[in-house]
């Protein structure tokens, strides 16, 4: 997985952007993503869990550690979509429905490090992170 469910990373928060300076997104449906202990199911029903304690997370490149700057298309309650850039690693689009606080679909896909991607997630929260 080239690119992945930016949830599943670590590291820098997706609200920083290029130059290291700090801009807060404010996307409600993100808003509502529960932080905590999460499994997400790919399209070829592959599960992995992994520890949500920034709901921006799902704005970020897997395995990317510099700031990529956000592009809000769409936000309403319940659906975003963010187009990311991220400098000198690509691009991608993310596309996000939350059908409860615990529950997400994530749609993500575009270019990272010359390896083109797209993939959809089926999330669900289950417990806290340990």
């Amino acid at each position: 997985m080239v690119a992945g469910l930016a949830m599943a990373a670590a590291g820098a928060s997706a609200r920083q952007q290029a130059g290291g300076g700090v801009r807060t997104l404010d996307v409600p449906a993100i808003n509502m993503i529960q932080k905590g202990k999460w499994t997400a199911r790919d399209s070829e029903d592959k599960e992995r869990t992994m520890c949500v304690r920034d709901p921006y997370q799902v704005l970020r490149p897997a395995n990317v550690n510099t700031p990529c700057q956000h592009v809000v298309l769409e936000s309403t309650a319940s659906r975003a979509t963010v187009r990311s850039s991220c400098a000198g690693h690509g691009t991608m689009l993310t596309r996000i429905t939350v059908d409860t606080p615990r529950q997400v679909t994530v749609d993500t896909q575009g270019v990272i490090d010359g390896q083109p991607f797209s993939e959809i997630y089926d999330a669900k929260r289950v417990g806290d992170c340990s």
